[in-house]
């Protein structure tokens, strides 16, 4: 504060209008920021940037970077040179010769235990008067101590214990050696006890990079760590050009005033209108190529004209024939269209009635829903396309006998995204995951739970390419797959069932994954789609590949009926069933295990439905 005080004093007061000279107000300036009294505590952002203009006061930035580049920092020599360094620690005397290193200000009352204790006296008389020592009278210590005869010895012990407990290492001082030893030959380390045995001094010896005497530098980092410096100061001299910017405004006849930036330099031109007294105006370009550089352009074909008034008799008239040709016109491109929609559903619906049916059979019900959700995104400057489906299968059907029961069960979600690359062929990164939302169960047997929702459930991602041969066909073949198959609730549902491993609740696969998919119309109203999803796991015999096919044929009747054909086919090796002999009886393995194999799983649905796409 009396710095502070003593320059207002020194400065003076001001008027408006009143100016310091450069050197007067650059140290008025540099005293207030050097005045910790004069800011509030916090982040001293005004204060540097002051700090700031002080520096740039004294000397302009552009002398100092040609001062630094004229200086080579890679010509300094630089060599290691070995040093001695010494340190102390304070000891700590237990004894004559027992002591510890006090790094850290042990208190004694942890490890020596002080205590007094009483001692028996001592018959010197013998020793003074006789010849010989007689056995003196022993008398119990109640006697000696009820008569005043007892003595008391103050004893101090070391406890060891203690020490170690508290990982204090207990040294030895004797011979002028120190035991345990403290040298460290590998890393040239001495130590010796000080003459006034206050304190243990250690003397290392380093390595260190020294400069040049006749250089600005002492200690470096290392042989190339100036030619690092170098580098690194080339680099911020290109990054403050780029950063440094100066504002141009530039004026007109008129007082109207445009703001242009001189920077590093940028292509972009700005358009400045110059007007003369009579306030015709024509288009001025000014760009900035470089950062000490303005580029000026007057626009293209400008002619200035201007009425005047002529005699009619001097007026020239020509008559010209209008130019009655067609004008070539371009055809316009119609906006593309990026998201693309479609939903179809299908329910089918059946029915059996039966009474007094001498052949037997049984009444049922039987639903089925489909419905399949399409979202892509075509960017075509970009040549990406981004496909996402979205797929419920659900049926149930009802009998006499067993009532409600559920007989299909599906949910699909899928996305792909393709990058074009050439003609046919696309870059392709594919995400599928299959699941079932509802319970489903053992039947004849309804309390035995094998599947319910995200269990199990399988994921695959996969790399590859996609190629397209057909408008309605595309083979991908993704050779950097992963696929993952879980069951999240082990304790109800069996695992095993699902072709995961006993004991865990996930098979995870490496490999490659092939997926067709293809639809055509062979006759009119008829359309069929195949999908066949193939999968061959590298690390675990990849010969047996997991099969999925499905195959939909459609034949519309009317407008709103259509006959649908459904098939799925599906073939996993890790999925396996017990294996029954011609009596119907499981098969047993000789350790008295069921004799289990893969087998191919096939569905199949045939329906009037109820289809409609949107």
């Amino acid at each position: 504060m009396v710095a502070l005080v003593a320059a207002l004093k020194t400065f003076g007061q001001t008027r408006p209008g009143d100016a310091y000279p450069p050197e007067k107000a650059r140290e008025f300036v540099k005293q207030f920021t050097e005045n910790d009294d004069a800011w509030r505590k916090g982040e001293p952002l005004l204060r540097n940037d002051l700090e700031r203009l002080v520096h740039h006061a004294v000397e302009p930035y552009d002398s100092v970077e040609r001062r630094i580049a004229e200086f080579d920092f890679g010509s300094v020599e630089v060599s290691l040179r070995d040093f001695l360094v010494r340190d102390s620690l304070e000891l700590r005397w237990l004894n004559d010769s027992t002591f510890i290193i006090d790094s850290v200000g042990w208190s004694t009352d942890l490890f020596l235990k002080k205590s007094v204790e009483p001692a028996r006296p001592v018959d010197f008389s013998g020793l003074l008067f006789g010849d010989t020592i007689s056995d003196p009278v022993q008398l119990p210590d109640s006697i000696l101590t009820q008569y005043g005869l007892m003595d008391s010895v103050h004893v101090i012990r070391i406890d060891t214990a203690a020490l170690s407990a508290l990982g204090i290492p207990l040294y030895r001082f004797s011979a002028n050696r120190i035991i345990p030893g403290l040298d460290d030959d590998q890393h040239r380390r001495s130590a010796h006890v000080s003459g006034d045995r206050k304190s243990i001094v250690f003397t290392d010896t380093i390595s260190l990079w020294v400069a040049d005497p006749s250089s600005p530098f002492r200690f470096v980092g290392g042989e190339g760590h100036l030619d690092s410096l170098q580098l690194a100061v080339e680099s911020l001299f290109h990054f403050t050009e780029q950063r440094d910017s100066t504002k141009l405004i530039i004026s007109d006849m008129f007082g109207d005033r445009t703001h242009f930036w001189l920077t590093s330099g940028k292509e972009d031109f700005y358009r400045f209108w110059v007007k003369n007294d009579k306030n015709d105006s024509i288009t001025l370009w000014i760009g900035n190529p470089g950062s000490n550089e303005i580029s000026l352009l007057l626009e293209d074909a400008i002619d200035v004209n201007r009425l005047t008034f002529e005699q009619p008799q001097y007026i020239p008239v020509e008559i010209r024939e209008p130019d009655r040709s067609l004008e070539k016109m371009e055809v316009l491109k119609p906006h593309p269209i990026s998201w693309e929609y479609e939903v179809a559903s299908a329910f089918a619906f059946n029915q059996t009635y039966l009474s007094n049916w001498s052949k037997g059979g049984e009444n049922s019900l039987s639903s089925m829903l489909d419905i399949t959700g399409t979202a892509t995104h075509t960017n075509r400057d970009a040549k990406t396309q981004w496909i996402n489906e979205a797929r419920l299968k659900y049926g149930t059907v009802i009998t006499q006998e067993h009532g409600l029961r559920k007989n299909t069960d599906q949910m699909e979600l899928s996305s792909q995204l393709n990058k074009n690359v050439r003609g046919k062929f696309d870059v392709s990164a594919v995400f599928y995951m299959k699941n079932q939302i509802a319970r489903g169960y053992n039947y004849p047997n309804d309390s035995v739970v094998v599947s319910k929702f995200l269990n199990p459930a399988s994921l695959t991602v996969g790399l590859g390419v996609d190629y397209k041969p057909f408008k309605h066909t595309s083979i991908n073949l993704a050779p950097l797959s992963y696929k993952n198959t879980f069951v999240l609730d082990t304790g109800q549902i069996d695992q095993t069932k699902h072709g995961i491993p006993e004991g865990r609740r996930a098979k995870q696969e490496m490999g490659t994954q092939l997926l067709v998919k293809n639809r055509i119309s062979p006759i009119e109203d008829m359309t069929i789609s195949n999908s066949v999803r193939l999968f061959s796991n590298y690390l675990n015999k990849p010969q047996n590949i997991d099969v999925e096919w499905e195959m939909i044929l459609d034949q519309k009747i009317s407008w709103f009926f259509t006959v649908r054909l459904n098939l799925h086919l599906i073939y996993d090796d890790d999925v396996r069933f017990p294996v029954y002999d011609e009596n119907d009886q499981p098969v047993l393995l000789p350790d008295g295990s069921e004799k289990k194999s893969p087998k191919a799983q096939f569905k199949e649905f045939v329906g009037l439905s109820l289809l409609f796409k949107f």
